[in-house]
């Protein structure tokens, strides 16, 4: 046989196996690999599973759009080209923004409002200046101040070019209110859809998965979070029912449930249902297990982070399980950033894990945010319990809320500039506060606003009919 039709015989022969495979290989559920180790008991990943439920028949959830309990409505402009808040422009509890018009011609005079917001939970002192870029001239006198903080608006020094003000704002109180949601959103066991059980990395390596934690990088995937008004890129998930801040430290003080919040124990926690949990693993055999993946398909419009404990056990007692889970909204704006579900299918002993001791509840980066919604003491705690474990088929909701309307939390201010550019240009103004703020990552904010430079052009408007 001819070197040709040997070749074009397996070929042939091969063409059907390799379309097998690549059809076995397309049909493979996603799965979480890339997990590196960190620390003993700590892994972190930059690759997490995406799983849209809705091809699968599961109608997403809407919610809704105005949360009028205890706090005003916070006015957001719907133009990308005129918000900021420094790291995320979606935020609508961005520390300052600065807003002003889009188009303006050379000659005309644009008005900029900026406004400050204290959204934590004391008072703070805020330095804010702005420098007018080149292609502005500011109008003597036009600055003003609308609030109670102070009288006087911002001061223009005409020697470097910049407005300026410093004063305190009083505490916004941004916090979170816990209730039931209906109807209730489904408990999703991601084993189902092929994400990898997260104990299994920890097992293979010969360590218990008990008070373990995996970090999941949603930045490198286009996605976001908010809690109390800050962006996270990164979110800590523990085996012991929690999603923690990535910075915080998870070792014992996380290792058994508390009151939250607790200054003692700062960082981002959110206690779906917080307790010792032991998912077997070193010198006992595998028992239970948790998840995590973004979702697709469950809240309308928004692509959630989900985090799963299916049939986690607690520690000393294999017997008292619970299956539940924690969704963060991802990529929210407006009156949706913020929101978090706790999601419970069921609890196998609800008198026993009261007994053993638990959390549900949010607490902020400080620790001196939060609420706890149900709890039982844990390990000498002298508290009394509150509440009591979900029932199978609960959602808990949890809404960001404004409390402290009264406070003279925000501030706005106001200014007049010429526009001497030429056309086309681009004017860009930035807006620069700092404060005393504990937390570095609201320490220091900016609002950019884009002024595009045009010709404006009125085309006649002929009225009447023909002769």
């Amino acid at each position: 046989m001819k070197k040709e039709t040997l070749i074009r015989h397996l070929i042939i022969f091969l063409l059907p196996l390799l379309a097998v495979a690549l059809v076995a290989q397309a049909q493979e559920p996603p799965n979480l690999d890339g997990l590196t180790i960190v620390g003993l008991g700590q892994r972190y990943t930059e690759t997490i599973p995406v799983i849209d439920i809705h091809a699968l028949g599961y109608q997403p959830i809407a919610l809704p759009s105005d949360d009028p309990v205890n706090h005003s409505q916070v006015t957001i402009q719907t133009s990308p080209l005129t918000w900021g808040g420094g790291s995320d422009p979606n935020n609508p509890y961005a520390v300052i923004r600065k807003t002003g018009p889009t188009f303006m011609q050379p000659g005309g005079i644009v008005r900029y409002e900026i406004t400050l917001n204290n959204y934590e939970s004391v008072t703070h002192t805020y330095h804010l200046m702005d420098t007018l870029p080149s292609g502005l001239s500011y109008v003597p006198d036009s600055a003003t101040s609308i609030g109670s903080v102070q009288a006087n608006g911002l001061a223009y020094d005409a020697s470097d070019r910049t407005l300026s003000w410093q004063g305190e704002l009083a505490p916004g109180n941004l916090d979170y209110v816990i209730e039931a949601h209906s109807p209730a959103l489904p408990y999703l066991d991601l084993a189902a859809f092929g994400a990898a059980n997260l104990c299994d990395e920890f097992i293979a390596n010969g360590e218990s998965c008990a008070d373990v934690t995996v970090t999941f990088n949603l930045g490198v995937n286009g996605y976001t979070t908010n809690l109390y008004g800050e962006v996270l890129s990164q979110l800590t998930v523990s085996s012991n029912g929690l999603i923690l801040a990535p910075e915080t430290a998870v070792s014992d003080p996380y290792a058994h449930n508390q009151w939250l919040p607790d200054a003692a124990t700062p960082g981002f926690v959110l206690a779906g249902l917080w307790r010792d949990v032991d998912m077997g693993g070193g010198d006992a055999g595998p028992n239970g297990r948790f998840h995590a993946a973004i979702i697709s398909g469950l809240i309308e419009g928004h692509d959630v982070f989900y985090a799963q404990w299916h049939d986690a056990p607690q520690s000393g007692d294999p017997d008292l399980t619970a299956r539940h889970a924690i969704a963060l909204l991802l990529n929210g704006d407006g009156s949706q950033v913020g929101h978090v579900f706790f999601i419970y299918d069921n609890i196998a002993n609800p008198a026993q894990m009261v007994a053993q001791g638990y959390t549900i509840g949010i607490a902020d980066k400080l620790g001196a945010r939060g609420v706890t919604y149900a709890y039982a003491p844990c390990c000498g705690d002298d508290r009394s319990p509150q509440g009591y474990p979900p029932a199978a088929g609960t959602t808990l909701h949890l809404r960001p809320v404004l409390f402290g309307n009264d406070n003279d939390y925000s501030h706005t201010f106001s200014y007049e500039a010429v526009v001497n550019a030429p056309v086309p240009e681009t004017i860009a103004s930035t807006a620069v506060v700092t404060s005393n703020s504990p937390d570095t990552a609201l320490a220091t904010a900016w609002s950019t606003h884009y002024l595009y430079v045009r010709w404006q052009t009125y085309l006649p408007l002929a009225i009447g009919g023909s002769e």
